[in-house]
């Protein structure tokens, strides 16, 4: 088996170049990253990741706690984190909590047993908070903080209000928004009242329409989305506080036989894979997903080196228009 001096001496670099290539420290140029593994690949070099872990008393292995994996959203976030922790040489251990905050207190236990080097907390609790250890780097996803810690959001209040506003400048005169209230730590509430508050600026009151619980719990919103109409048959725009959701109001819509755009105009939140794939393609507000996944493991690997970083980073969203908000409506001509 090779040695790392074997493979310093077939590039023809120092044994302490090949290190900091393998640990991916300070600055490495291109050409010289290609020189070490091409000497590697010839060798058939396999660096012991045991050893290396032992001697930094790392595993390299990273946590992912996330409330589902059935959102289009969450899983759009693993499969990011999964391509940047494997570029960075790290693995991850996803647990996912079905949304319930007790089984996600026991994921966390599980975390730590495993001797993490550190989470991404995509749910928070009281209780999941109890459970942390102060020692042990955490960066908060989409969740606020109880105690310090970076957290990565985008700014829902925007898109909340940018929302209500493509509904009004479409023509809309009875939106009504279908969504899912959260815990008090949760800044996809803020979509609500930038929602609320466009309206309010029009002179109306804002309709609101809660996901019935027993849907956020089994992630179908059937039910929700039936309700909505049966509540609100007036309404002639709808924003939904995510793209999933969205999906089940244009599926319900289509059975009652309401036109989108033509008779009601739907806007949906993520812009995840869902929202162009939609018939009609769905108008979202765009979470960039893949920078704020950047930016989590860059937070978390400065937390894993010893930074004390205690920050809220805000990523700007952007509306998306598609067919679902397109197009002139039959009840505004009526």
């Amino acid at each position: 088996m090779a040695t790392i001096k074997e493979v310093a001496r077939q590039a023809n670099v120092s044994v302490t170049t090949v290190s900091r290539v393998l640990n991916r420290r300070g600055y490495i140029s291109e050409d010289m990253y290609e020189k070490v593994h091409n000497a590697m690949k010839t060798l058939d070099y396999q660096p012991n990741e045991i050893a290396r872990s032992l001697i930094k008393r790392r595993s390299r292995l990273i946590g992912v706690l996330i409330p589902t994996i059935t959102s289009t959203f969450f899983s759009q976030v693993v499969d990011e984190l999964v391509r940047i922790t494997t570029e960075m040489g790290y693995k991850i251990i996803l647990y996912c909590s079905t949304n319930k905050a007790d089984s996600a207190q026991g994921y966390v236990n599980m975390l730590k047993a495993n001797q993490v080097d550190g989470i991404i907390l995509g749910m928070h609790s009281r209780e999941i908070e109890r459970e942390l250890d102060k020692n042990l780097p955490v960066v908060s996803f989409e969740r606020y903080r109880i105690d310090a810690m970076p957290v990565i959001v985008c700014d829902n209040l925007s898109g909340g209000r940018m929302a209500a506003q493509e509904l009004l400048d479409c023509g809309c005169r009875r939106p009504v928004m279908l969504g899912e209230r959260r815990t008090e730590l949760a800044p996809a509430n803020d979509r609500f009242i930038g929602f609320e508050e466009i309206i309010r600026a029009q002179g109306q009151e804002p309709r609101i329409i809660d996901v019935l619980e027993q849907d956020t719990l089994g992630s179908n919103y059937s039910r929700s989305a039936a309700a909505l109409f049966d509540l609100c048959p007036d309404a002639d725009g709808v924003f939904c506080s995510s793209d999933h959701l969205a999906s089940y109001v244009l599926q319900e819509a289509h059975r009652r036989g309401i036109q989108v755009p033509s008779d009601v105009k739907v806007v949906g939140f993520n812009d995840d894979l869902l929202a162009p794939m939609a018939t009609p393609p769905l108008t979202s507000v765009h979470q960039p997903i893949r920078e704020m996944c950047e930016a989590a493991m860059a937070l978390l690997i400065r937390r894993i080196e010893g930074e004390t970083i205690d920050n809220t980073a805000l990523f700007p969203v952007q509306l998306v228009r598609r067919e679902s908000t397109r197009g002139s409506s039959n009840k505004e001509r009526s």
